[in-house]
């Protein structure tokens, strides 16, 4: 028995380090960025490097989730999209003038975890230096016990130092390599002080900024399926439903749809919750009426949607939630048109406040000029990797994605009529610039009263799981 369970050991290691390399590999960045795109963006990121300048960037550590448990390994936004590589205690060095290191000229360096076969039973296979340098197209690639040792680096030439601050990092041996490397770039001796992280966000937030065609085919994929999300989510509510179970309409269809995850958490939030920008508990059940607020997006090959929309759980408004909600589609509109190449930034949240403001005077909620807390945020952000994504807030070019999404927000105990009490209403759409304007990339999800009201009349998927009368035999 033993020579056979020694025998399939040897046999398991020896796949493990041939064939399911390849297959692994194959699919690392099928539908995704390919290696063409990370390596093109280096060379940008490389080209705004100061004079004599050299970028540590790390990725991200490992997050425990629970005893020995940990949360799904989501690489950091900017070192996936220097790279293209999903695995952590990693770190990305980029060199603005070549160095002569190990008798070569090198302008980058990647070190990774190396292959183990009986980690890799475990956790998955890891693409090691080989993987890297064959399928990411790295040249010049090290396991991370090499960091700032071999390769010899002639660090007191190089300057500034650039690196992302990883902050603290949570204890455990999954860590223990990416402790390493920031322990040993942290106690260098240094010829030049090492400066702020700003220098290094700026150069992140321009190239992120603006989206590259590859980039775009899978963002816009990301909306889809989000807006997808929303549609189905539109016809399951009703009477009687959970905001959970309005949440897991959405996750679904994500999943269904090949999304890897959520953008970000869930927003599912009725009655008083709509007034919550943040609520993410989506735990009240049995809803009756009033509206529900939903905030929720796909993240699709590392890109995230980031679509609202606000729906009568009874299927049609009240006429105080028709008002406000007609208010701020007309904000949405307006925020939309600003979206213009050459405009500033802030003139997209200016046009969206004016209407607010001039609606909520005309409705008597507030007084002319007026000060109120009824829309408390920005009216929008860049989207891309991150939901709220690298980008500067300047003036608006071809190829940035921006989000636009005024709401209204009147919390219970406000003061005003009751009658206006736990309505909150927010509606977002994905706006691309484009040359001669812009394009909405969510505009297929239903907006206007008439035709939510129009797709809530369908049957929706909670209603053909018969929730509620198998919630009652229990």
């Amino acid at each position: 028995m033993k020579f056979f369970f020694q025998l399939f050991y040897q046999l398991l290691c020896i796949a493990l380090l041939t064939g399911s390399l390849t297959v692994h590999a194959q699919s690392y960045f099928a539908d995704g960025l390919s290696p063409a795109f990370h390596k093109e963006r280096r060379q940008a990121f490389r080209d705004l490097l100061p004079e004599n300048g050299v970028a540590v960037i790390f990725n991200n550590p490992v997050k425990n989730r629970s005893n020995d448990t940990e949360f799904s390994y989501r690489p950091n936004s900017d070192f996936y999209y220097l790279t293209g590589f999903r695995e952590p205690n990693a770190a990305l060095i980029i060199f603005k003038k070549p160095q002569t290191v190990d008798g070569a000229k090198v302008n980058e360096i990647i070190y990774v975890q190396p292959r183990d076969p009986r980690k890799e039973q475990w956790d998955g296979v890891r693409l090691g230096v080989d993987g890297v340098k064959e399928k990411l197209g790295f040249e010049h690639a090290y396991v991370h016990s090499d960091f700032m040792k071999s390769p010899q680096i002639d660090w007191n030439n190089l300057a500034p130092v650039l690196s992302f601050d990883m902050g603290i990092i949570e204890g455990g041996s999954h860590n223990a390599p990416l402790n390493e490397m920031v322990s040993k770039l942290k106690s260098m001796s240094l010829s030049t002080e090492v400066p702020s992280n700003t220098a290094l966000n700026q150069i992140m937030a321009k190239l992120r900024a603006v989206k590259t065609a590859e980039e775009l085919v899978i963002l816009e994929k990301a909306i889809l399926i989000s807006g997808k999300g929303h549609i189905e989510s539109f016809k399951s509510i009703k009477p009687g439903v959970s905001e959970r179970a309005v949440q897991g309409v959405h996750e679904f269809v994500h999943k269904a749809m090949g999304a890897e995850d959520i953008g970000y958490g869930s927003i599912v939030g009725s009655g008083n919750n709509t007034t919550i920008l943040h609520y993410v508990e989506n735990s009240v059940e049995d809803l009756t009426d009033g509206l529900i607020l939903m905030d929720v997006g796909a993240e699709y090959k590392g890109y995230s949607g980031d679509i609202t929309r606000t729906v009568p759980v009874k299927g049609v408004f009240s006429p105080e939630e028709k008002a406000i909600y007609e208010i701020v589609l007309e904000a949405l509109e307006a925020g939309i048109a600003a979206c213009t190449v050459g405009a500033e930034y802030k003139e997209i949240d200016q046009a969206a406040r004016n209407v607010i403001d001039a609606g909520l005077v005309k409705l008597g909620l507030v007084k002319p000029g007026e000060k109120h807390p009824y829309f408390p945020h920005g009216t929008g952000h860049h989207l891309g990797l991150d939901v709220h994504d690298r980008g500067g807030r300047g003036i608006l070019e071809p190829g940035m994605v921006l989000t636009v999404e005024p709401g209204i927000y009147i919390p219970e105990g406000s003061d005003v009529d009751p009658k206006w009490w736990r309505i909150g209403v927010r509606i977002e759409d994905n706006i691309l610039i484009t040359a001669d304007g812009n394009r909405n990339l969510s505009a297929f999800v239903p907006k206007t009263v008439e035709d939510i009201e129009r797709t809530m009349k369908e049957e929706g998927i909670l209603q053909k799981l018969e929730l509620n009368s198998v919630a009652g035999s229990f």
